[in-house]
């Protein structure tokens, strides 16, 4: 079984419904490592060392965050721009070349405002691009993005109860 990294960039965890949810739903797994960045950086001084050997001891890597104004939590972008190094993550070395790299976001939208025909004009697939121009130039194994719609509102229990076995699902696939 693979060994799964999930990076949890949430601003508020503790206040969140569906990402605090999922990330509870996953924490038992054995296989599972949570590295929550605004726990372990809520001043954006990030251990470039540390989250480097946390990259390299796993074998997927899973960023999970809510979607904020179409992208990440700044601190995501911040993170990229000093783990993902020269002669880390491309350039000389690309240590984590073939290693699934995986998305998981929460919208506050539902599924239709993220078309052609809604307000936001794009997928959220589309959105996520930066992501997957990222997994490519650092030559990691980029896979379907796990999207969860509607977050602005209460969703149903029924619902996040059906995103939340979605999600493990999802992660024990990646694990395979």
């Amino acid at each position: 079984m693979k060994k799964i990294l999930v990076n949890l960039v949430h601003p508020n965890i503790e206040n969140s419904v569906v990402n605090k949810k999922l990330t509870n739903a996953i924490s038992n797994l054995e296989n599972v490592t949570i590295n929550n960045l605004y726990t372990n950086y809520p001043d954006f001084k990030i251990d470039v060392k540390k989250e480097q050997e946390l990259l390299l001891k796993h074998d997927v890597i899973v960023f999970q965050f809510p979607m904020y104004w179409f992208s990440s939590p700044a601190l995501l972008k911040e993170w990229f721009d000093l783990v993902l190094e020269y002669d880390f993550a491309y350039g000389a070395n690309y240590k984590l070349e073939n290693k699934p790299f995986a998305v998981v976001v929460s919208c506050g939208g539902d599924e239709k405002a993220f078309s052609e025909t809604g307000k936001d004009k794009k997928s959220v697939e589309e959105f996520l691009f930066p992501f997957l121009g990222t997994s490519n130039y650092i030559k990691m194994d980029y896979k379907k993005p796990f999207i969860i719609y509607g977050t602005e509102y209460k969703l149903p229990e029924e619902v996040l109860n059906k995103y939340t076995e979605d999600y493990i699902k999802y992660i024990n696939q990646l694990s395979k």
